[in-house]
């Protein structure tokens, strides 16, 4: 009787050892990160619009080699949070997909300087949100916001003299 108990024990252990391993290959196979489902077409998009392209043009020929000019910069990626715990994660949530229009980095110390962010014609309460905590943000951070319109045309000087850039005359 203790035998056939013992055989009993050892065999639902094997076979539930067994099931667990099966169960979690299929898991595994679930979430392969290489299988795409096949009921949807991807296609390029452009990164910025016509009117951002053109202040794009004007930023870089103000700035020169001055800074480095990026387009469509996620905040968490020039900006480090250093906390602990919930603060960290809460500030983190903040950061959480934020972007600034136009970043210009200092070439040699590789640090965000200055921000430009394209004043939205008709900004939605979901934009004007986002826009006081990437302001709040970037003043704690210490970095400068410039804010200009992406319709309007902007002479050099005139917009170098807004982003504080003394010009070479």
């Amino acid at each position: 009787m203790k035998l056939l108990l013992l055989v009993t024990i050892v065999t639902v252990i094997i076979y539930s050892i067994w099931r667990y391993r099966r169960q979690s290959r299929r898991r595994k196979k679930d979430l392969s990160p290489a299988v795409m489902p096949s009921n949807f077409t991807l296609s390029p998009a452009p990164l910025l619009a016509e009117d951002e392209v053109a202040l794009y043009n004007l930023l870089r020929m103000v700035v020169q080699e001055r800074y480095l000019v990026f387009a469509k910069v996620p905040l968490g990626s020039f900006l480090t949070v250093e906390a602990g715990g919930k603060e960290r994660v809460q500030v983190l949530r903040q950061l959480a997909l934020k972007r600034v229009d136009f970043a210009l980095v200092h070439p040699g110390s590789r640090q965000v300087e200055q921000v430009v962010q394209i004043e939205p014609q008709s900004p939605e309460l979901h934009q004007m949100e986002s826009q006081q905590i990437i302001e709040s943000l970037l003043d704690t951070a210490g970095i400068k916001l410039r804010k200009l319109q992406a319709k309007r045309t902007y002479p050099l000087a005139q917009l170098a003299t807004r982003l504080e850039i003394a010009t070479d005359d």
